[in-house]
Order: structure tokens, then sequence, then C-alpha cells
């Protein structure tokens, strides 16, 4: 069953599992940019296996309310935390309460919404995180000729020309400031603040959006204070492919883990 929902300014799907099998581990899934209002590669999938799956959306973003900003990003990922383990809400079709029960968050990230969760883990209750070709340092990031990646300016005109209902309140000033390593979203300078949490870090030995070398960087600034594994896949390039390749090895590090918060 999926469900709608809100709170606060945001708008959250629920998917959860089928009935008797319930594992009681909740899943939160934050995309990158631009992305759709529903994930399909990890919502109804997951779900199948027991989890109870959120997708909020980004404060502005979409169905949600309020403008887009990266402050508004990390409110998302903390507030999303904070709604799942209440265990209740209004769905917002018929308007009734529902409920649910789990022990356990998992945060499943990609891309930018890597880099929104691993800047926001400081504040981050929740133990688990996985995060797919992450976005880790701002500062590096396109500036090494010798190394293909995209050009993040070039995507913030995109979104602002075909996606300006769905970002609403996108600031060319705040994103010049985000790709420059100069806002709150760059993990990298958050990086000796982790501490404490399961970390699996995924990345495609072939992308040429973010280069892996970034993700390496940020391993070992982390490795040494935190439980972290970090899962190449030779040949595999950014987004969907890699989150295929991935799934089965994701599920599997999911049910061994299952670190209670």
């Amino acid at each position: 069953m999926r469900y709608r929902m809100r709170g606060g300014d945001i708008i959250y799907e629920l998917v959860e599992p089928p009935a008797g099998k319930n594992l009681q581990i909740g899943i939160i899934v934050f995309s990158g940019l631009p992305n759709q209002p529903r994930n399909e590669d990890f919502g109804d999938d997951l779900a199948a296996e027991g989890f109870y799956v959120l997708q909020p959306r980004y404060i502005g973003n979409w169905e949600s309310y309020g403008q887009f900003t990266l402050g508004n990003c990390i409110k998302t990922v903390l507030d999303s935390e904070t709604f799942f383990l209440k265990g209740n809400a209004k769905e917002l079709w018929a308007q009734k309460g529902i409920h649910w029960r789990i022990n356990t968050i998992f945060l499943l990230s990609s891309s930018f919404g890597s880099s929104v969760v691993l800047s926001a883990l400081p504040k981050i209750k929740s133990k688990n995180i996985i995060c797919l070709c992450p976005l880790t340092n701002l500062n590096k990031h396109h500036s090494d000729s010798s190394i293909k990646e995209q050009d993040l300016s070039t995507l913030g005109g995109f979104i602002q020309r075909g996606f300006e209902n769905a970002f609403r309140g996108f600031n060319q000033k705040e994103w010049a400031q985000f790709i420059q390593g100069n806002s709150e979203v760059n993990p990298i300078r958050h990086a000796a603040k982790v501490i404490g949490k399961n970390i699996l870090l995924i990345h495609g030995t072939e992308d040429d959006t973010v280069n892996i070398s970034r993700t390496e960087e940020y391993y070992q600034k982390i490795k040494n204070k935190n439980k972290t594994l970090f899962k190449k896949y030779p040949g595999i390039g950014h987004g969907k492919k890699l989150r295929t390749a991935s799934y089965d090895f994701i599920l599997k590090w999911i049910k061994e883990t299952k670190s209670t918060f």
C-alpha cells in the first residue's frame, strides 16, 4: 500500500511492506538532481522485501511547500527522520490516521541527495547510511582538466530553465556558492564530525559525472571513526545503471547491518 502524507512543508510518500512481511526497518530515500517525484527503483522493490520506504520531496521541490534552498534540503533530511520516527501520520486521501512500526532507519541517497545527507550526518540520529555516487568535495569538483566531471554550473541553468516550477525559489547565486564549495552542503567540510556510523559508499569506476576519486578521498577521511565500506563497480557510470547493479548488494548490506538507533 502507498500513502501520501504531509509533515510541515514536506510531502511524503510511504510505501508499506506486504502484510506479514514487516522487518521493522525503515528506509528514507533522497534522490539526486534533477529528480522525479517518485523513485520507482527503490520504492516498491524495497517495500516488497519487507521494508517501510519513505520518499520525501525536498522542501520547495515538486509537491512540497516552501522554497528550494540548500538549507531547506538539509532541513528536509532532518525533518524526514523525525517524521519517520513518530510512527504515525494522517494520510491525505481518506484523511485517516495510519501507523507503522520500525526499530531501525537507513538513509539511502544518490548523487546530490548524498551530498545533503552526508552534510547533515553529524546531526542525524540514525546510524545507517547508504550513498551512491556521492558528490563529496565541491571544492575540487570539475577542477582538474585530466578528470572528466560534469560542469555543475550547466546543471544549475538546466534546472532553472527546465524545472522552474518543480524547484521553486532555485537561486543561481546560491547554486554558484554550492558548486564552489562555499555552502553548508559540502560533505568534505563535515567529515571530521562524522563519528560512529555504519556507512556504505558505492561508486562506479566509469562515472564521468562525479569522479570515483572524490568518494575515495571522502572514504579515507571517515573510515577510522566509522564502520565504513567502499564498494566499487567496474565499468559502471552514474545513475540508474549503478542503482541496478548495486541493488542486491544494498539489500544484503541492510539485512546484515540492522543497527538500531
